[in-house]
């Protein structure tokens, strides 16, 4: 069965990525179908723990049509930013056929899509230490 994964930066400097099954045969099937379900879920999960909502720019949708290649989507979701395994973890993705596509929740996320520039973090999320 296929798997939908959302990923999501938020301005507190957390992320999120949450996925679910689907039977849709690809991407824009699934966003045709079920249009903003796992950004609700995702909000409901952030609201329940007291975290903001707010994310710096659109998420990544990830569908990956097997269990293969949602272990790909996992291992790249785990790897460190900028490292080689990343970028190895990237190639395996595109290799194995994982669509990837920007998700826009609301309008300024659109503009950041589109600007190419991404909300700050908060402050406390910029912080680096005590000391």
């Amino acid at each position: 069965m296929a798997v939908v994964t959302l990923l999501s930066d938020f301005v507190d400097g957390t992320c999120m990525a949450l996925s679910e099954d689907t039977d849709a045969k690809d991407l824009n099937a699934y966003m045709t179908q079920s249009p903003g379900q796992l950004w609700a879920g995702v909000q409901q999960r952030r609201r329940a723990r007291g975290l903001t909502r707010e994310r710096r720019g659109p998420g990544t949708l990830y569908y990956a049509t097997n269990d293969a290649a949602h272990a790909l989507v996992t291992a790249y979701l785990q790897s460190e930013t900028g490292s080689e395994q990343e970028r190895q973890c990237l190639e395996a993705l595109r290799t194995a056929g994982v669509e990837i596509a920007p998700h826009v929740g609301e309008a300024a996320e659109r503009e950041a899509l589109l600007k190419g520039q991404h909300r700050h973090l908060t402050r406390q999320a910029q912080a680096k230490g005590f000391g």
